[in-house]
């Protein structure tokens, strides 16, 4: 029998357009059937992933079953269904309560922590009460390693530290051995964030480009779509022009991800700014929060100063602000 691992398609080296053909490859019937879980989230079928992990949230595998919490809980973020949502995060803190109780390998503690940190750092919240992922990464499998950076680096950039995350995303980058397409994604859309962030605009398109060429062979819309808004408008820079089809497709993920993101994110928001704005007056908000002026923001999306002007009109209204700094509470809620 093969051996399991948590996310199977997401640790696999494969060349990109072959996702599918590496699903397949998997012998253990159950493997398979999480891995095409997998391809159905990263490709943004959320429905399709969660009927799948929903079969597996009580498996008595622990792999199969932390995999199954972490698509479960994301794909229904996505589906705007709250409730299910939380069930599978709340799977991920049981896995991580009973593993105190068993004999389980380093590896597979370790599979466990860093879902924690799935479930928690990439909610924007603290990861205080798990260990420290950095101390268990090295047990973890080339691809899952991968992606452990990604989160770790996604901690980093969270606090401001950004250089910090870049260059810990750089590093992995340059000392992966294989490619592994779905993490490298993930960390492709950090660099771009940490670039962006400080306004290195050409540097910050060459990094979205490079996972772009790694995503759009098989598909995979879904870290576009998590990222979008900290992405600060590079997908309306790089991808709206290009590709009207896949974009429309993105910003429809977008905004249903986005709201039940801040579902799980931030219960308490009597507004919900992700129902109050489009994905276009959403980016715009995110530059103009961050010190953007019109004119900057007017070239870097090509776009007339007028046009920023009209769409920040549009933004103060909806939010019911009167000036750029009043946006920020809204942006980073």
């Amino acid at each position: 029998m093969e051996k399991r691992t948590v996310l199977p398609l997401l640790n696999s080296a494969f060349e990109p357009g072959k996702a599918l053909e590496t699903v397949e490859q998997f012998e253990d019937k159950d493997v398979r059937n999480i891995a095409r879980a997998e391809f159905f989230y990263f490709s943004g079928k959320a429905k399709e992933c969660s009927e799948i992990a929903r079969l597996y949230l009580e498996d008595e595998t622990m792999e199969l079953r932390l995999s199954a919490c972490m698509l479960y809980g994301y794909a229904n973020m996505t589906l705007g269904n709250s409730a299910a949502a939380r069930r599978g995060l709340d799977g991920i803190r049981d896995c991580m309560k009973k593993l105190r109780y068993t004999d389980a390998s380093e590896e597979t503690y370790a599979f466990c922590i860093l879902a924690g940190y799935i479930g928690t750092v990439l909610l924007h919240q603290p990861a205080d009460e798990i260990p420290d992922l950095w101390k268990y990464s090295s047990m973890l499998p080339g691809g899952v390693k991968l992606f452990a950076v990604y989160v770790m680096a996604h901690q980093a950039y969270l606090k401001g530290e950004y250089w910090s995350a870049y260059g810990m995303c750089r590093t992995a980058m340059f000392m992966a051995e294989n490619v592994y397409p779905i993490s490298m994604i993930y960390i492709q859309c950090i660099m771009a964030m940490c670039m962006i962030n400080r306004r290195h605009k050409k540097e910050a398109q060459e990094e979205l480009m490079k996972g772009w060429v790694l995503a759009e062979k098989d598909g995979f819309l879904e870290p576009f779509i998590e990222h979008h808004g900290v992405l600060r408008g590079l997908i309306e820079v790089c991808i709206r022009k290009t590709d009207a089809d896949v974009y429309k497709r993105i910003i429809e993920g977008v905004m249903s991800f986005s709201r039940g993101w801040m579902e799980i994110h931030n219960t308490k928001a009597k507004r919900k700014v992700t129902n109050e704005l489009s994905a276009m007056e959403f980016s715009i908000a995110m530059m103009a929060s961050d010190g953007w002026t019109n004119k900057e923001i007017a070239s870097y999306m090509e776009i007339s100063v007028n046009t920023v002007k009209h769409y920040l009109t549009d933004i103060f209204s909806k939010l019911n602000v009167k000036k750029r700094e009043e946006l920020k509470k809204y942006m980073l809620s």
